[in-house]
């Protein structure tokens, strides 16, 4: 069975507009009929909608570091001869592929949504399809430009994505080869090694990057940003401040506390 393919025009009913998603008339979508006397008749012929899915991917890595912390509170208390052990390793590790790969994927939304925003001649300059550059520096370039980056952020932000990305990677494109054993540092028994990887641990310390940077990014000042991009930062503050509660809410503090000067 084939999945059903978006029709070309709305229908009759009309349109929804969700949340994230933005609706425009396009040039020759307005028509305005003049009817002699009568005053003038406006049809919309035409919109088009855009989908922001920055806040959707941030939601679902959210849903799946809970799904992992049950999981691994689950997986503490078992014996290790426990017929659930199993179950639960399996559980934590598939939550956290699944908050790991929702991270960079919230990235990647980041990322294309400055694109259609930052000014047509920044564009160019940014890594051409097909560059040799790893993926994490070409989205890290795209967002410094966009965001107004200096030195020590892009850096840090650079180093982040690097890190979200092995994960990313390693999730979306998985080896089948034979590896030696490590050692799981709760359970004490030697496990296939991507079940250390992807932990909770591991996508707790992901998510809240993930998280961290869309607060970040957008609280800077953008005062001599691109329009586009003052909209998008506002947005992404004001969509994202209920996660922001519930993080802090529930692992402690989002951002890490300036450091105190010597």
């Amino acid at each position: 069975m084939k999945p059903p393919t978006p029709s070309s025009s709305p229908a009759s009913s009309g349109i929804h507009v969700s949340r994230g998603v933005t609706l425009r008339i396009p040039v020759g979508g307005l028509i305005i009929h003049s009817d002699g006397d009568d005053a003038p008749r406006i049809e919309i012929a035409a919109v088009e909608l855009q989908l922001d899915t920055c806040i959707h991917w941030l939601e679902i890595a959210m849903e799946h570091v809970a799904a992992a912390k049950l999981a691994h509170v689950a997986l503490l208390s078992a014996s290790p001869n426990s017929p659930t052990l199993g179950t639960l390793l399996d559980r934590e590790f598939k939550a956290s592929v699944q908050a790991a790969v929702a991270s960079a994927t919230f990235f990647e939304s980041l990322h294309s949504a400055t694109m259609e925003r930052i000014p047509a001649q920044s564009v160019s300059a940014i890594g051409k399809p097909g560059s040799r550059r790893a993926r994490y520096t070409r989205v890290a370039e795209q967002l410094r430009r966009s965001f107004g980056l200096r030195k020590q952020g892009t850096a840090n932000l650079r180093s982040v994505l690097g890190e979200i990305y092995r994960f990313r990677d390693e999730a979306v494109h998985p080896s089948a080869a034979f590896t030696q054993p490590v050692l799981h540092p709760y359970l004490k028994l030697g496990v296939e090694r991507r079940f250390v990887m992807f932990s909770f641990d591991s996508a707790h310390q992901l998510v809240r990057a993930a998280l961290a940077f869309s607060k970040i990014l957008p609280s800077r000042d953008l005062s001599k940003r691109p329009k586009g991009i003052q909209e998008l930062g506002a947005y992404l503050l004001q969509i994202c401040a209920p996660l922001y509660l519930a993080w802090e809410e529930l692992y402690g503090p989002l951002l890490d506390a300036p450091a105190s000067a010597p």
